[in-house]
């Protein structure tokens, strides 16, 4: 493992202090007089995030002046919190990415004007990296703008111990029926009445009633609380024997909590793959917005042939402040660092290969949707180089930046992107996504076939739209060119929305802040 370790200890955290900073009235990147002399809280935190926005943001170079930016602008919001949101927001759309006709790096094409990789967290997220989740335990989504169902249901939760399935539909949201809870508002779906009502019962309540109809048309009324749980991200495993002596090890795998959380079950997984002797593997990630680089190295390891270990996995590429040593508040919080400690020629920034496990296949299916992002993507392109890579399913999220996990401002957890990886090829720089089939500038070319996902078949059902094609190829050495499915009559007429409509929507109810990918420095001391 790199030197750099990756351990989610966030008892290390690095606290910002604005109050202690120099005044910026004495900096020459101000150049609006203010100081902090009588400034609010809120905006001292607000120079603080800035003054790290300006040290050590991957993109930085784009970012103006102190007294240009003038980050005490940004004080409509009902919270400083959503003030700090703001501010984020408006210096993460001033870089250029050639590559993307020069709109920001962090432009998000489902919400232009919000980051689609920054943001300030009240620790929800962190408690998540730690397999602690308190909500009902069930994700959502729109099949049709009429038709809503149950996508996936965390082990261990509320929603589980209910007995909710994926592919369950949803009728009735506290009472709520018809276009209470439906979307009207073809034109912009995400801002419709009813979706809103939606995403406000299942993400801001304690308690939820649902009306549900199951595939065998049996209906049945659920309510459900919010409490704490331990995250479990292996949701379903199964091996399927399939012919001329093919076995597919297939893995439904959620989110890259911190590997101590998760290295014992995914042990487990694989070596029941071992022993089944399966050929190829299918891993699901469809849903995955990732998290902990660590885990995602360890996952690498269980996937890869032992013929590449040793080899370059991938290189880490840092800030040029941090290339250059230029990253006092860093250094002051997290280090002593060696000079040229974060250069990419720095053997702490090169993984290598390391096989983990003894399952030894040279093939592997990736099942992908807008969701699967960050630490997910990266899996992918480690082993891109190495093995025959498909990849089933819609164009990934684009995240191949990553964050720090331990720096706090005023105790709120202050997420920016610090560094990307590159594989072994040099490939990355996937900022809209990995697509099933084709090439993007900098992230080389994908091979597998586009599915749209259909939520009426659960997890290991091969039925499913997704995990038929991988076995279709694997039993067949094609992607079956049409499906068998058997699709659920629907009691009301279904009202169709396009990709674009249900990609929209896809982003918004899986909130951007889980996609992401964390590294935690600890310097020797």
């Amino acid at each position: 493992m790199k030197k750099l370790l990756y351990l989610i200890l966030f008892s290390a955290m690095v606290v910002v202090s604005a109050c202690k900073k120099s005044d910026p009235g004495n900096n020459n990147n101000n150049n609006n007089g203010s100081g902090t002399s009588g400034a609010t809280k809120l905006q001292l935190i607000q120079d603080s995030v800035y003054m790290i926005a300006q040290e050590d943001y991957y993109w930085n170079s784009f970012l103006p002046v102190y007294g240009i930016f003038n980050p005490r602008q940004y004080t409509a919001q009902s919270t400083d919190l959503l003030n700090l949101s703001q501010e984020i927001d408006a210096y993460t759309q001033l870089s250029k990415n050639p590559a993307n006709g020069n709109l920001p790096y962090e432009y998000d094409p489902f919400n232009p004007g919000s980051s689609k990789y920054s943001f300030i967290d009240d620790g929800t997220v962190n408690k998540e990296l730690n397999a602690v989740k308190g909500d009902f335990g069930f994700n959502y989504f729109y099949t049709y703008a009429n038709v809503i169902r149950v996508s996936l249901v965390q082990p261990g939760s509320p929603a589980a111990a209910a007995g909710l399935q994926r592919s369950d539909q949803i009728t009735s949201i506290n009472g709520q029926t018809g276009n209470s809870i439906y979307i009207t508002n073809l034109r912009d779906p995400a801002n419709d009445a009813g979706y809103k009502y939606v995403s406000n019962a299942v993400n801001n309540g304690s308690t939820i009633t649902l009306q549900i109809l199951k595939t065998d048309g049996t209906q049945k009324t659920v309510t459900l609380n919010t409490k704490s749980y331990t995250v479990n991200p292996v949701i379903y495993t199964n091996t399927y024997a399939l012919k001329g002596g093919k076995t597919a090890g297939y893995m439904v795998f959620n989110s890259f909590v911190g590997l101590s959380n998760i290295q014992a079950r995914l042990d487990s997984v694989f070596n029941a793959f071992a022993s089944k002797n399966v050929t190829d593997l299918i891993i699901d990630l469809r849903y995955n917005g990732g998290g902990d680089v660590e885990t995602s190295i360890y996952l690498t390891n269980l996937i890869a042939p032992s013929s590449v270990s040793g080899s370059v996995m991938n290189t880490t590429y840092w800030s040029a402040n941090m290339q250059n040593d230029k990253y006092p508040i860093i250094q002051k919080k997290l280090g002593p660092f060696p000079t040229g400690y974060f250069k990419s020629t720095n053997a702490a920034q090169i993984e290598k290969f390391s096989k983990v496990g003894s399952v030894n296949v040279n093939r592997v299916f990736f099942l992908v949707t807008g969701n699967t992002a960050s630490a997910s993507e990266l899996t992918i392109n480690n082993v891109k180089p190495k093995m025959n890579v498909q990849l089933i399913g819609d164009t990934t999220y684009g995240k191949p930046v990553g964050f720090l996990s331990n720096l706090t401002v005023n105790g709120d957890y202050f997420y920016t992107p610090e560094f990307e990886t590159k594989n072994s090829n040099g490939e990355g720089g996937y900022y809209t996504g990995m697509p099933p089939v084709g090439s993007t500038a900098t992230g080389g070319t994908y091979q597998g076939k586009r599915v749209i996902e259909n939520i009426q078949n659960d997890f290991g059902d091969t039925n499913e739209t997704l995990l038929s094609q991988a076995i279709g190829y694997i039993a067949n050495g094609a992607y079956p060119t049409s499906s068998n499915l058997t699709v659920q009559s629907l009691s009301t007429n279904a009202v169709a929305m396009s990709d674009y409509q249900r990609k929209v929507l896809s982003v918004k109810t899986q909130s951007y802040r889980k996609n992401s990918m964390y590294l935690t420095l600890k310097a020797k001391k």
